[in-house]
């Protein structure tokens, strides 16, 4: 198994408005990983606002984008590496392209890579022991799927070790030597999709870049950008935060 060495500081506060824009602020060397029990202005992809109340685990770090031979995939690769540590606690996740980590039909984990002056920053949002959410969010816990409560330290520093073993693949690889295994877990896999576009079509699997396959009636499409709203047939609306 490849190795790549992710933690090099971790910085655990209370509270901040958000751990992805304190890391892009800049002043925190390559392999910060920054943890806050609360965010007040936790967000995830186009800026939309992630609930970041107490009892998930909120964090983020930094990277030197140079590393890694290309970045696209980058949110698949680490859904990957959520996925993995889960089942090895006995849960059945899904990843649902191009950023979120589901399970039982829910969203349980949400991750955001952006690029800045400071580097390459990751920001990860995870529910773990919450034991209830908004009406009319599609969401759920570790809590809620197990009955557990868990310690989100011993947690974190599980899928830190879980990400710096996907990386160092991911490193050594490229995307192509873990395309199969993240495609095996796509929520929605052969179904009929809607993107945020309003494109539809059969959700055929993963390019190499990491870029969705949709089968629409022009062909096999591979789709670099936006997102997966809904399931067609559904009977509602995944919530995409």
């Amino acid at each position: 198994m490849f190795k790549f060495m992710l933690l090099s500081a971790l910085v655990w506060v209370k509270e901040l408005p958000s751990t992805q824009d304190e890391l892009k602020r800049g002043g925190y060397p390559s392999g910060t990983v920054l943890v806050a029990d609360r965010q007040t202005a936790g967000r995830g992809r186009r800026g939309r606002r992630w609930l970041s109340d107490e009892g998930g685990l909120y964090f983020s770090f930094l990277l030197r984008p140079e590393l890694f031979p290309e970045l696209l995939p980058l949110p698949v690769v680490l859904g990957l590496a959520v996925c993995r540590l889960l089942e090895n606690e006995g849960l059945r996740p899904s990843l649902k392209w191009p950023n979120d980590v589901y399970l039982s039909g829910r969203k349980l984990c949400g991750i955001l890579t952006e690029v800045s002056k400071s580097g390459l920053v990751v920001g990860v949002g995870l529910n773990v022991n919450q034991t209830s959410f908004p009406e009319g969010l599609n969401a759920t816990s570790l809590k809620l799927e197990t009955g557990r409560t868990l310690d989100r330290k011993e947690l974190l520093l599980k899928l830190l070790k879980s990400f710096s073993e996907e990386l160092g693949r991911f490193r050594q690889e490229g995307f192509k030597g873990l395309r199969k295994e993240a495609v095996d877990r796509l929520l929605w896999l052969g179904e009929e999709v809607k993107l945020s576009d309003g494109r539809t079509g059969k959700l055929a699997g993963l390019s190499e870049r990491g870029g969705l396959l949709l089968l629409t009636e022009r062909g096999l499409e591979e789709v670099l950008s936006g997102e997966l709203t809904l399931r067609l047939n559904a009977r509602r609306e995944d919530a995409s935060l």
